[in-house]
């Protein structure tokens, strides 16, 4: 199977917004390291049972927690596999300002290379917003392992602006409602001069860092780690999927090569998470 998306890439940008094979893909374990952070849609949604069609009635976001997507949350796929094939999960669009989303110092416990958002002037970053219930709240943060590997936060007012949603009428987010988000606890990796890289796969205007796909940030972290062997990367993953040693003893080498962001658009919250084993 090739690292390479750019197939899908072309089918994507003539693809109808809600084709179930593109954004409801049928996934091995595999892909679901190698094509991080998936394909999303660019218009506001609602993932129901399975399906996706457009958000119509803005009253389905009521109640619900705003909760900006910057990595593999922003795609159908990864909130059916988080919430279930029975989910209802309303997205909304937004657009994340002076920030971009980049790769993480850290591998995750699937085998990808994470990311985060990082503060980054002049950089406007097209994500969506997840509207989710109390209990689907609880398993996001499960699934983000907080307090381990991701802060829970609350957005500034200003850091995001909510796109009108043309099906309901219109209808806009009030810019006072409380937006919340993940960002990663490890930093961000370093890929020389004290420069992150961002994910050509997100899209955003006025970028400045140079871009990885999963595969070149993968390799770039073999290289650092000194996994740089004739693994080809679907063998890499299985072999870190099933190594947890192995996974953190990449972590600790990466550490050495983590930015942290200052002046970033938004505050920890305090919260305390358990069973957080699966995730790690």
């Amino acid at each position: 199977m090739s690292d390479n998306p750019t197939l899908s890439d072309q089918r994507v940008h003539n693809t109808p917004q809600f084709d179930v094979e593109v954004y409801l893909p049928n996934q091995t374990e595999i892909d679901r390291a190698l094509r991080y952070p998936y394909y999303a849609p660019s218009c506001a949604f609602v993932l129901d049972a399975g399906r996706l069609h457009p958000l119509r009635d803005a009253g389905i976001l009521n109640g619900r927690t705003a909760v900006l997507s910057v990595g593999s949350n922003r795609a159908p796929v990864q909130l059916q596999r988080k919430f279930g094939k029975d989910a209802v999960v309303p997205v909304t669009p937004a657009i994340l300002h002076d920030c971009d989303i980049v790769h993480v110092a850290m591998l995750g416990y699937y085998g990808a290379v994470p990311c985060t958002a990082f503060p980054s002037k002049g950089c406007d970053v097209r994500l969506n917003v997840a509207w989710l219930d109390a209990s689907q709240l609880a398993e996001m943060h499960r699934t983000e392992a907080v307090g381990v590997a991701y802060d829970y936060v609350r957005f500034n007012e200003g850091a995001v602006t909510h796109l009108d949603i043309p099906e309901a009428d219109g209808h806009v987010v009030p810019a006072i409602t409380p937006l919340y988000g993940y960002n990663a606890r490890a930093g961000v990796l370093d890929i020389g001069g004290a420069m992150p890289a961002s994910l050509p796969m997100i899209d955003a205007t006025g970028r400045q860092f140079s871009a990885f796909t999963q595969a070149e940030a993968t390799t770039f972290v073999r290289r650092l780690c000194q996994h740089n062997d004739d693994r080809d990367h679907a063998a890499f993953v299985t072999d870190m999927r099933n190594d947890k040693a192995a996974r953190d003893t990449i972590r600790e080498i990466l550490s050495a090569h983590a930015l942290f962001a200052t002046n970033a658009p938004w505050t920890v919250i305090d919260i305390e998470c358990d069973n957080l084993d699966a995730f790690l």
